[in-house]
């Protein structure tokens, strides 16, 4: 019987043993896939903030480098011809000439200030959304009229872009909202249409009440976004990867979805896509619908 209890009790030590050492074993192999699995998060974080980086670097010296340019080219030409005017060796008309030709050398530094303008406050804004630091100015506004205005102001859209406008007819549609931000999303979300789809397609634009919420939905017909994709896409700096741009010759920042994606939420409203790959994508966001007698809290 003591023999039994004894092959018994090392039995249970030795399974005792086999079972700490598997354990142990197993639990090494979690700590060490989740080490790889954060390794590998820090090296795409790195890798994506590295592009980042690069073409906002670009982004940036670009247009400081023609503003530089054309300021030094005009000084000179102004500074020669207005030299030579007064000593009477250049005719009025000459003059009026180089005059003329600084004024467009103004108008492309303009153009190019404007430029750099945009990338900061995209930068600026990226910032205050992951700060939690954007301001709203809410107030009960009609969200057809924003959409109108967007479309109307056609930042970065050329005239000969079709976009095509459905809306309720004979209502307005209300939100409590900061009309600004709302047109800056929808800002964001034309602006992706046009670079990624062919300029001969139309952009449709449609807006609709669903219950306590106003829907708007913006289609294009470009490449689509894989499934895959829908939910990075958000992201802070992401790009979908070869994915052509079609219209313009400016890579994006990765911010103008994310930045969207934070105002809307800040409304506590919605945004989300849905794809076909090769028949384009409509992006869409939602907002709480509002009431005339409705006030500011």
């Amino acid at each position: 019987m003591k023999i039994v209890l004894k092959l018994i009790k090392k039995l249970f030590t030795f399974v005792l043993k086999i079972t700490i050492f598997f354990v142990g074993r197993e639990v090494l192999r979690k700590k060490r896939m989740e080490a790889q699995v954060r390794q590998l998060a820090r090296q795409e974080a790195q890798q994506r903030m590295n592009e980042f980086l690069s073409i906002a670097s670009h982004d940036l010296k670009t247009p400081l480098t023609s503003i530089k340019g054309n300021i030094q080219l005009m000084a000179r030409r102004l500074k020669y011809k207005t030299g030579a005017q007064v000593a009477g060796n250049v005719p009025a008309e000459e003059l009026m000439h180089t005059l003329v030709e600084a004024r467009d050398l103004l108008e492309r530094t303009d153009s190019q200030l404007t430029r750099l303008t945009r990338v900061v406050n995209m930068l600026l804004e990226s910032a205050r959304s992951t700060t939690n630091t954007m301001d709203l100015l809410l107030e009960v506004g009609e969200l057809d009229a924003a959409i109108r205005e967007a479309i109307q102001e056609r930042r970065h859209i050329p005239e000969e872009r079709t976009i095509h406008l459905q809306v309720p007819e004979d209502k307005a549609v209300l939100v409590l909202a900061d009309m600004s931000r709302v047109k800056q999303v929808m800002v964001h979300y034309l602006s992706n249409a046009h670079k990624f789809s062919p300029l001969e397609h139309p952009i449709e634009v449609r807006l609709q009440e669903n219950g306590r919420t106003a829907s708007v939905f913006v289609r294009d017909k470009g490449p689509g976004v894989p499934v895959e994709e829908y939910e990075h896409i958000w992201e802070q700096f992401y790009r979908v990867p070869n994915i052509e741009i079609r219209n313009g010759t400016q890579v994006g920042l990765g911010l103008g979805l994310h930045i969207s994606r934070k105002i809307i939420e800040h409304h506590r409203g919605q945004v989300g896509v849905y794809s076909t790959p090769g028949d384009g994508s409509t992006f869409w966001f939602t907002l709480p619908l509002a009431h005339k007698d409705m006030s500011v809290m």
